[in-house]
């Protein structure tokens, strides 16, 4: 439906003459309240998005992959047939085992023990870059004798590549029953991933090693799992009903990413989406500043509305003039908030460090005054709570489009709400005494 131009030059001229009343404090007031909410917003999602996929992307690198397939033998066979499918970037065969390990001086803690390919380099390259290995040699993983220990483990336990620890391992089978063995090794590297749970608590080691004999035995039942990673991981769901068909897997032996960490995702999606509601309400508040700002537009605006109407323009269209000047706040204070919001998002960390260097400032120059100077710097994220050198953003074009959408219908669903009283009003009412 065509809008008439009359509704847009008179929408432009009441929103230009509203100072003459005072009520432009109001629209600017809910123009800055906008935009701080979608700033705000955007910021708030950004970060979140950074931690969120940090922590997936290092679940799905190196513990769940895409897609989880389990036999009870290491058949390259299945392997390779893996690997041929449509749309598969690697596949790593892998078993583990839970484990203590024990230093020289007496310290135990439980970890997850990985025996992987020498060649896993080659076969998941993703993998072993996500482990940041500080070892430069060690580019294709663990293929010496020994253990790969991650940083946090190390360091609580003191251990440096060459130092020698226990593996206690228990197993069992259905004629030896329990039976539960140590293992002597040597650390041959340190790698760092930067997820605690596998820094402090995943070693891993080589196939070819003597102690992956002895803790895998070749005789026993093993549990293996071929990680597979897949060109698009959102095609989980296609890639394990196609291998089940063609391979013969059964359902009991293939599991995608999503169902393998249900859970874990399950929260972050619930988190993620209070954390939208709970800030998104600053839109409710804008909007109501609105709706009572509009409110005293069309009272202030009861003469002009009135010879309006009684020169032939209907309710709907007055209330589009009121509309859009509920647009025109709506998408002014969106568009400085995006601009603003992507800004500080982008230059986070720098913005962070700018805000240290202030309270540090301020608290050298109080300390000195006061004579009690202690040397302690300020950190927003410090390494002794935070386990990150840096925060992480990402900003996701569907949500940064949704949080300006809103901010806008807010701003005009207000609008068009308190001019419903235009309807309302008889022309020979109010032009009656004048």
């Amino acid at each position: 439906m065509k809008i008439p131009r009359w509704i847009g030059f008179v929408a432009g001229r009441w929103f230009a003459m509203r100072k003459e009343s005072g009520g432009s404090a109001s629209s600017v007031l809910a123009t800055a309240a906008i935009a701080i909410g979608v700033a705000t917003l955007i910021v708030v999602l950004g970060v979140m998005n950074g931690f969120q996929l940090s922590f997936i992307d290092s679940i799905l690198d190196v513990s769940s992959f895409h897609v989880r397939v389990e036999s009870e033998s290491l058949d390259e066979a299945l392997a390779s047939n893996l690997a041929a499918q449509k749309g598969v970037a690697s596949v790593l065969p892998f078993t583990e085992t839970r484990s203590l390990i024990t230093s020289k001086d007496g310290r135990s803690f439980p970890l997850t023990l990985r025996a992987i390919p020498s060649d896993a380099g080659k076969r998941d390259p993703r993998m072993i870059e996500s482990l940041h290995f500080e070892n430069s040699g060690m580019k294709e993983g663990p293929t010496g004798e020994g253990i790969v220990l991650g940083a946090e483990l190390a360091r609580y336990m003191d251990l440096q590549p060459g130092s020698q620890v226990e593996l206690l391992v228990v197993s069992s089978g259905g004629e030896e029953g329990v039976e539960a063995k140590t293992v002597h090794v040597r650390v041959d590297g340190i790698f760092r991933s930067g997820y605690y749970d596998f820094d402090f608590g995943m070693a891993l080691m080589s196939f070819s090693s003597a102690a992956a004999a002895s803790i895998f035995p070749q005789d026993r039942a093993q549990r293996y799992v071929y990680g597979v990673k897949l060109s698009d991981r959102y095609a989980d769901r296609a890639f394990c009903e196609r291998i089940k068909s063609e391979l013969g897997l059964g359902s009991d032996r293939v599991e995608s990413w999503r169902d393998y960490n249900r859970a874990f995702f399950g929260a972050l999606r619930t988190e993620k989406t209070v954390m939208m509601l709970l800030i998104g309400l600053v839109f409710l508040v804008v909007g109501v500043n609105i709706f009572h700002s509009m409110r005293r537009a069309v009272a202030e605006r009861t003469e002009d509305i009135a010879v309006l109407k009684a020169m032939g323009a209907g309710p709907d269209e007055l209330k589009r003039v009121f509309t859009l000047n509920g647009l025109a706040i709506g998408t002014g204070g969106a568009l400085v908030g995006l601009v603003l919001g992507l800004l500080i998002a982008v230059n986070v960390n720098e913005v962070f460090s700018l805000v240290e260097e202030v309270v540090n400032g301020a608290s050298y120059l109080w300390s000195r005054i006061a004579g009690n100077f202690s040397g302690d710097e300020f950190r927003v994220f410090s390494p002794q709570y935070f386990y990150l050198m840096e925060v992480p953003v990402r900003v996701l074009f569907p949500e940064t489009f949704l949080v300006v959408a809103a901010a806008i219908a807010s701003a005009a669903a207000a609008a068009a709400s308190a001019s419903r009283r235009i309807a309302h009003l008889a022309p020979a009412e109010v032009l009656h005494y004048e």
